[in-house]
């Protein structure tokens, strides 16, 4: 086995490195391969929920994101928010993001009611964690009052 090869820890740890300062940069598309293949890879060799490999999914669904393609993206995230909700004990505000930002795309899509539909249970989850005058259920609010206008 080549101590050096292409999984090696060493190896993996660059191209973790490699792929998050492309997305700092706003290199959205190159990134992109780059963290699928490391979420399989990850999920080849530990399953498909293993942390690591999720959080690599997370990523690419941002880069998706960015990119663009809301459905694809909405997808990723709807896949991932059971798997980040039943580990929400370790982190609590990811879920919260995660419907935060499948309600945006929602919205983006076009579904107005599905949007709403997820804003307001998040807005009374994410008032319960942060409380109600925390910039992030502030958000929600201003997206449902958005909402609200248009339906007017």
């Amino acid at each position: 086995m080549a101590r050096r090869g292409e999984g090696s820890p060493a190896v993996r740890m660059l191209r973790r490195h490699y792929a998050a300062t492309l997305m700092e940069d706003g290199q959205y598309r190159r990134a992109l391969p780059e963290l699928r293949t490391l979420a399989g890879e990850y999920a080849a060799e530990h399953g498909a929920a293993d942390p690591q490999a999720l959080r690599f999914r997370y990523e690419a669904a941002q880069c998706l994101e960015q990119l663009g393609d809301a459905a694809t993206a909405l997808t990723e995230y709807r896949y991932l928010l059971p798997h980040f909700e039943a580990r929400a004990f370790a982190d609590p505000v990811l879920p919260l993001e995660l419907r935060r930002r499948i309600g945006n795309l929602l919205l983006s899509v076009g579904d107005r009611g599905a949007a709403r539909e997820v804003l307001v249970r998040l807005l009374y989850d994410a008032e319960r964690l942060h409380g109600p005058h925390h910039p992030f259920p502030a958000e929600i609010r201003r997206s449902l009052d958005w909402l609200n206008q248009i339906r007017g």
